[in-house]
């Protein structure tokens, strides 16, 4: 038999939404619970294999119930201003599926589903809903998959099974309501009659016409409740009971729905960026437009030389490199190179495929686009080929005009803008199309002047690489094992007993039934024991600070020990980490293996790791040079307070001053724990701190973190003047701005939810700071970079992180070297304020501080 799939779309898309993390577009539009519904709504379709789909609305007109009973329903809270935009993209949705719908004022979904179940009897029905209502629809027809947990678990209800489990029959479901009211739609039933006495009633009575007819054989309490609220009673089954005659026209065969998905489905998908509902197989018919785009551009595989020669006369070409090398050169060809798979096959060797690149990427008058420029040259270099042509880098492009500082690989990118993976040069070429017509002028500016140009910094530094001392490496690592082992056993003594501290499930028996420490929820899993768990607990058993150490000992020498000693080049006794540009939403970089930019600082146990990094030999030195409270200086250039300049400008201590406005007191009276106090503050204003922040920061009470924070705002009018027009801007733009137009889009600061308000109107704060001494310190490497080169020096710039440059440099050179990286550095852009840089030569990194 035929399936016939009845979707209450409201309840499922109101589950989808609260159990499913928050997801928007990169334009903004949330779309969690529309991406929870389509999960949902594929899985359905492939497990089910329905013929036949409707997926039913509520309006928010009132219904019928309403005119029996003005409160139904009262009790509700509205839609989460999040979820209620997606009802609608939800809508747009199910039109491109060619999913019928339906909605009618005055009924609601259930309505709709009663009476097109009742109506189409010839087919097997199957009721997908999180709303119990429905189970009185269900008959040797009718199934109801119920939605148990969030949308993933399903409970099935048929006329085989509906009796075991609820102890009642379907259409007794009424009756059940009528007794027991519902709270969810504020059915009112009778006051104090729960689930249970409900259903012991209708199994002795059947119906609540039945009981109230017998009602004189109930004794006690529950006679007294079922007389006082007998209208109630009968009420409530009115409003409980689905009207199974809306009228709905149609016929069976009008509900036939297409699937797989047409191209119409896989646009609306990209425009949302719902990736890995793209990825899923088997979803998408071959389109008509894929079937036009694969004849448009026809892919032609090259066997020889001469043939690849004859092609690459253009100036601009596209090239894609990844298991083939792709190109289009626009001509509506895609040319790729033919790889030999075995001996006898006609094509090139992978080492000479490549070696045919040399003329085009050696040659100055070309144009080359790709994606990500720094990991072509890696390839290239290993082939001894250079990178002199031009080149337009479509990741940086793509990163400069969405800004969503995610690292997307290019095959969802193509994904996200409804491209053939299959054609990827072509495909390439028109993403770059579209993302330079995109580029505004101060796109351009940044692209040019500050990204591209840093691209070449960036390969230069990781080829070179940073020095580690390998022998300190070992000793260091022995070290920490030591400790370990020494922490572990104080924790096995005072716990009585031996265990897996790393385990948290055995922890936590340790902690909290075996010391009875005192302990949040426990769930299924055990006791939490998380970093503020046990913060939290820190002063009531000497065993926490012992495991938080072991912890930080065990992530250490996990992480960068051990870590570092399968990435140590053998020969060179080196560190190659790789930078990534397009990876942060503030434009800072990031690195990975090793990563660089997260050794700990603020303990000595982490900083130790600095003392590996040395200078390459005995003849070279490292330079570190880092900008002082750059964050701050830049906070009185962008505010225009005068306090603050004044001081930046006259070079008294920050922190002091600021100590001096909020405590009250002369400069020369302030003390170490009110420059200490005040340093917290300054810093935290920054990132937009919360009074509750700041006192766990400060070690003092809310109430007096918040004496703080309204203190410094009081001295420092023009500050919080020029935050609350950072976070007005964002919430007007949709996105806050450095000094160099860079835009960071905050898709949060319009949220309904707090929590992503609140991290919007930080991240509007703190933008335009952090993003503008990113910029700056970017400015500062090229600068360095090319004095370097012009100078002929020896010397090589290594290491930039957050705001500290580091540069390996030839002893001979090196008061040279450091006068031009602190001039460099100073001059990178004029404030103000002065850029202050600090400048120390150094056996080791660990030194540099």
């Amino acid at each position: 038999m035929d399936k016939f799939v009845l979707i209450d779309g409201n309840s499922l898309i109101n589950r989808g939404f609260y159990a499913t993390p928050p997801m928007s577009s990169s334009k903004g539009e949330p779309t969690n619970a529309v991406y929870a519904f389509c999960n949902m709504l594929i899985k359905i379709i492939t497990d089910i294999n329905p013929k036949y789909m409707l997926v039913a609305f509520d309006r928010r007109e009132p219904t019928f119930r309403h005119a029996l009973f003005t409160d139904y329903k009262g009790t509700r809270k509205p839609s989460p201003p999040d979820l209620h935009p997606q009802i609608e993209t939800l809508k747009n949705v199910l039109d491109a599926m060619d999913i019928k719908r339906f909605e009618l004022a005055g009924f609601e979904a259930d309505d709709i589903i009663g009476t097109i179940a009742h109506k189409f009897q010839q087919v097997e029905t199957v009721i997908i809903t999180g709303d119990k209502d429905s189970f009185q629809l269900v008959d040797d027809n009718t199934c109801v998959y119920f939605t148990k947990r969030g949308i993933t678990e399903l409970d099935v209800y048929n006329h085989l099974n509906f009796k075991e489990k609820m102890g009642i029959n379907p259409i007794q479901i009424i009756d059940l309501k009528a007794l027991m009211g519902d709270s969810s739609d504020n059915i009112p039933g009778v006051k104090g009659v729960g689930e249970k006495t409900a259903i012991n009633l209708i199994q002795t009575y059947n119906s609540i016409e039945n009981l109230y007819e017998n009602v004189n054989e109930i004794k006690g309490k529950l006679f007294e409740k079922l007389v006082a609220d007998k209208d109630n009673s009968f009420l409530s089954k009115k409003l409980a009971t689905i009207n199974t005659q809306v009228p709905i026209e149609g016929e069976l065969e009008s509900y036939v729905f297409p699937y797989p998905f047409d191209e119409k489905v896989k646009e609306i998908f990209s425009r949302l960026e719902l990736r890995n509902l793209l990825k899923k197989e088997n979803i998408f018919v071959e389109s008509v437009k894929e079937n036009s785009f694969v004849k448009e551009v026809e892919t032609v595989e090259i066997f020889d030389e001469k043939f690849f020669m004859s092609l690459i006369k253009n100036d601009k070409i596209v090239v894609n490199i990844s298991d083939y090398i792709n190109f289009y050169v626009f001509d509506n060809f895609e040319y790729k190179l033919k790889i030999k798979e075995n001996f006898f096959d006609d094509g090139f060797e992978a080492e000479e495929a490549i070696s045919l690149l040399k003329p085009i990427f050696e040659d100055e008058n070309k144009t080359i686009i790709l994606f990500y420029k720094n990991q072509t040259r890696h390839l290239l270099n290993k082939h001894n080929i250079s990178f002199k042509a031009k080149c337009y880098d479509v990741s940086i492009m793509k990163y400069l005009v969405d800004f969503t500082g995610k690292d997307v690989p290019l095959n969802d990118v193509f994904l996200d803008h409804n491209l053939n993976a299959k054609t990827p040069a072509f495909s390439l070429s028109q993403l770059f199309e579209e993302y330079f017509s995109k580029m505004n002028e101060d796109d351009l500016a940044l692209y040019n002047k500050i990204e591209l140009p840093l691209c070449d910094v960036l390969y230069d530094m990781e080829v070179e690489g940073f020095a580690i001392s390998e022998s300190e490496l070992y000793k260091m690592g022995e070290k920490f094992s030591q400790e370990l082992k020494e922490v572990e056993n104080k924790i096995f003594e005072l716990a009585g007993e031996k265990f897996n501290v790393s385990s948290p499930k055995q922890l936590g028996v340790i902690l909290f039934e075996k010391l009875n420490l005192k302990h949040g929820k426990k769930n299924k899993n055990g006791y939490s024991t998380s970093a503020d768990v046990l913060e939290a607990l820190e002063n009531e058993h000497p065993i926490i600070p012992l495991i938080l150490k072991y912890r930080q000992l065990s992530k250490i020498n996990s992480t960068y020990i051990e870590g570092y000693k399968r990435l140590i080049d053998k020969k060179t006794g080196v560190v190659h980490t790789t930078f990534n540009q397009v990876q942060t939403a503030t434009g800072r970089l990031s690195s990975r293996e090793p990563n660089l930019q997260n050794i700990p600082v603020r303990d000595e146990i982490g900083r130790e790791i600095r003392k590996l990094f040395k200078a390459r030999d005995n003849d070279h030195i490292l330079i570190d040079a880092d900008y002082s409270q750059i964050e701050l200086r830049l906070l009185a250039h962008f505010s225009k307070s005068q306090t603050l300049i004044d001081a930046f400008n006259n070079g008294v201590d920050i922190h002091s001053v600021t100590a001096s406005q909020v405590f009250g007191v002369e400069l020369s009276q302030v003390t170490k724990e009110m420059r200490s106090t005040a340093k917290a503050v300054n810093f935290g204003i920054i990132y937009g701190i919360s009074d509750f922040g700041l006192a766990k920061n400060v070690k003092c009470s809310v109430k007096t973190a918040r004496e703080y924070i309204a203190k410094y705002f009081e001295m420092y009018p023009k500050i919080k003047e020029y935050m609350n027009f950072n976070v007005e801007s964002a919430r007007k733009n949709g996105y806050a701005i450095t000094l160099f137009n860079r835009r960071r889009y905050i898709r949060e600061i319009n949220s309904q939810n707090y929590n992503l308000r609140q991290f919007g109107e930080r991240a509007a704060m703190n933008m335009p700071l952090q993003g503008t001494a990113a910029d700056i310190i970017k400015i500062a490497m090229i600068n360095v970079h090319k004095k370097l080169i012009e100078g002929g020096y020896k010397s090589k710039l290594i290491l930039q992180v957050h705001d500290e440059l580091i540069i390996d440099a030839l002893k001979s050179e090196a008061e040279e070297v450091k006068n031009l990286l602190k001039f460099e550095m100073e001059n990178a852009v004029k404030l103000s304020v002065p850029l202050d840089v600090d400048v120390s030569v150094c056996e080791n990194w660990y030194d540099a501080k």
